[in-house]
C-alpha cells in the first residue's frame, strides 16, 4: 500500500514551524517549556539552520564535507547500539571529525524517500544519493556547531528545570541543535520539508505510530505555534 494513503490529508500544508515544535516535543525537558515560550525556541532554531545554510547555497554538500576535510563514510555494519537504531552520525573524538553514515539503516527509509521528496529524489542518479546527502548536511551542521564551540541550544535562553526556596537551576534546550539542523539540511538541499517528516512517516508505514497520533500532535503543535 503506498505510504501516502495511510497519512492524514495535507501532508503537504505541514509547516517548518510544526514539523520543528514537533521535534522541540521530543527533547526530555520539553515539559519544562512554558507553553509561550515554545515558539521561541522553534522560530530561534529554524532561524539558525537557515542563516548557516545561505552561506552555502548552490553548493554541493559532498564537496562542502571535502573542502572542509571532513570526513565520511558510508558503512554495512549495523547501525543498533542500546536498542537504539541510527542511520548516521559524527564522531567528534577523532582528530578530524567524521560522518558514518548506516547503509542498511538508511534503506529502509527508501520508498518513504521517493513518495514524500518525489521529483527532488528522482533527480539522483542512485536511490540512497539523496538520503545521503540529507543526513551528510543534517551531521555537517553540528560541525558547523563544533567549530564554533557553541551550539545552537547554548545561544538560546535557559529554562527554569529546578527550584528550591532561592536556589534555582536551569539548561539549555538540546533538541534546537536539531530544528537548526533540519532548517539547514531543508534550505541547503532544497527539500520540500523539514526531513523529520520522513521520519514520522517511515514509523507510520512500519506501524510503529499511528496515524491518530501523528494527527494530534499536529494539531497540537499547532495550537502552540
Amino acid at each position: 500500500m503506498p505510504i501516502h494513503t495511510l497519512l492524514p490529508n495535507s501532508l503537504s500544508g505541514l509547516s517548518d514551524e510544526v514539523l520543528g515544535c514537533m521535534e522541540l516535543r521530543q527533547d526530555p525537558l520539553f515539559h519544562k517549556i512554558p507553553p509561550e515560550k515554545i515558539p521561541y525556541y522553534v522560530h530561534k532554531s529554524l532561524q539558525a539552520g537557515r542563516l548557516a545554510a545561505a552561506t552555502y547555497k548552490g553548493l554541493g554538500i559532498r564537496d562542502m564535507c571535502r573542502d572542509a576535510g571532513l570526513r565520511y563514510e558510508i558503512t554495512e555494519s549495523s547501525g543498533q547500539f542500546h536498542n537504539v537504531s541510527f542511520r548516521a552520525q559524527i564522531e567528534f573524538s577523532k582528530t578530524t571529525p567524521e560522518i558514518i553514515l548506516y547503509a542498511s539503516s538508511l534503506k529502509g527509509m527508501r520508498t518513504v524517500c521517493q513518495e514524500i521528496l518525489g521529483e527532488r529524489f528522482s533527480g539522483y542518479a542512485a536511490e540512497l544519493d539523496l538520503l545521503v546527502d540529507i543526513h551528510l548536511a543534517h551531521e555537517f551542521y553540528h560541525w558547523l556547531e563544533y567549530r564554533e564551540q557553541i551550539f545552537t541550544n547554548e545561544k538560546l535562553e535557559r529554562i527554569e528545570v529546578f527550584k528550591l526556596g532561592p536556589y534555582s537551576r536551569k539548561s539549555s534546550v538540546v533538541q534546537c541543535c536539531e530544528i537548526a539542523a533540519h532548517a539547514f539540511c531543508k534550505e541547503l538541499l532544497g527539500l520540500p520539508c523539514l526531513p523529520n517528516l520522513l521520519d514520522y512517516v517511515y514509523l507510520i508505514g512500519e506501524q510503529q505510530l499511528s496515524t491518530g497520533d501523528f494527527k494530534e500532535q499536529i494539531e497540537t503543535c499547532k495550537l502552540w505555534i
